[in-house]
């Protein structure tokens, strides 16, 4: 699904993704028992920090490492990926732990996501710039030299995330607790030549000068676009041999089809929503409250539920999202220039219907995304129903 040479063995750009989320499908774990298992499985570590008088330097480090655990488990939602599921959610205390067999090919080709906890089989041993080479680059040493990761974890996004924001990812997951759990090499089908390239930082749309809630729209540029992955999954993929992984003449312009990955389970075929501002195959009609309710409560603005796959709703990733933020998101969103790209809405849930999120319960697998219509697509952590805001991914990624 990326480029040309990045995989030895040429699956077509989405088969990777397809493949994982049915993966993940098949083990039907809920958000909420995701988001319960993030909150039980890892104490919030203030630390007694490094050097500062009275105290201030462990302040600092907590301060550090709750900033992180918000980017981890609500921004990103790294979990979704990096913590192994059982046939009824996340396995208690495997938080972050990694999944060996996070993709499965029918050739028997396993893909699975790094032990992210503090542990010699997780991150223990690796410095702070190793870990953010992995997560930013897709770039992890090995003990034969630097190996290019396969290119499902999004980090030609992340590597567009701000210098202090990655301090704090990395300071979160020096706290998270260590977890034995050794995750064998990928297979050969998952095997990349390089790293797929960056995602110029300039490409991503600006919010006009004259957008009535322009310091909120920037701020909702970085989440959406660059510590977030709703541009990732609301983007369609080109072709093996394009000069980028996403067609950047369309951004935010959904358009990801995601129907095969329900073909054998809940029968559904979602594709990814049009998030710019076109007034007939765009979201110009909603107001930045109706994204927000999309985000945080899993309703969308005709009153329905979200389809999988989405992290959305009081029990999903974004659920945690802040009140400031879900509005940046929101303004962000509002501020997109139209772009014509029609998204036919073949999935439709009630509210509360779905649980979904990547390998979700009753919603489904899969999700990433936008706001509203039909689908989320390509992320983790799912909510229930139609399109939502945000993403997939996780800091570490997937070998």
């Amino acid at each position: 699904m990326r480029m040309k040479d990045r995989m030895t063995t040429e699956s077509n750009k989405v088969q990777v993704r397809k493949w994982l989320t049915v993966a993940l499908t098949v083990t039907a774990v809920s958000t909420a028992l995701l988001t319960a298992a993030c909150d039980t499985g890892v104490k919030k570590v203030g630390g007694a920090g490094g050097a500062g008088a009275g105290g201030a330097g462990g302040a600092s480090l907590a301060a550090l490492r709750a900033r992180g655990q918000y980017l981890v488990d609500h921004v990103a939602a790294c979990g979704d990926c990096h913590t192994p599921m059982g046939p009824t959610g996340p396995i208690t205390g495997m938080y972050l732990a990694g999944n060996p067999n996070l993709v499965v090919f029918p050739n028997g080709d396993k893909l699975g996501s790094r032990n992210l906890t503090n542990d010699a089989t997780g991150l223990k041993n690796r410095t702070d710039a190793e870990i953010k080479k992995m997560f930013m680059d897709g770039i992890r040493p090995t003990a034969t030299g630097d190996e290019p990761l396969n290119p499902f974890m999004p980090y030609y996004m992340f590597h567009n995330v701000t210098d202090a924001d990655a301090d704090a990812i990395v300071a979160y997951l020096r706290s998270v607790p260590a977890v034995v759990n050794d995750i064998p090499r990928r297979g050969l089908s998952f095997d990349v030549l390089t790293p797929a390239p960056a995602q110029d930082p300039a490409a991503i749309p600006m919010p006009a000068a004259t957008f009535p809630e322009l310091a909120s729209a920037m701020r909702g540029r970085y989440l959406a676009g660059q510590v977030g992955v709703c541009m990732e999954c609301h983007t369609k993929h080109l072709e093996a041999g394009s000069p980028t992984v996403l067609d950047q003449a369309k951004l935010f312009a959904g358009g990801e089809d995601f129907s095969p990955l329900f073909a054998g389970t809940l029968k559904i075929m979602p594709v990814s929503k049009n998030l710019t501002s076109h007034p007939t195959t765009g979201l110009a009609d909603w107001t930045a409250e109706d994204i927000v309710k999309v985000l945080t409560m899993g309703v969308a603005k005709d009153g329905s539920g979200i389809c999988p796959p989405m992290p959305v709703g009081p029990m999903g990733a974004f659920g945690g999202l802040t009140n400031a933020d879900a509005l940046d998101i929101a303004n962000y969103i509002k501020s997109l220039p139209p772009i014509e790209n029609l998204i036919v809405d073949m999935c439709t849930f009630g509210p509360g219907s779905g649980a979904g999120g990547m390998g979700g319960g009753a919603g489904g697998a899969g999700g990433a995304g936008g706001a509203g219509g039909a689908t989320g697509a390509g992320g983790k952590g799912g909510g229930a129903g139609g399109a939502g805001v945000g993403g997939k991914g996780g800091a570490g990624g997937a070998t």
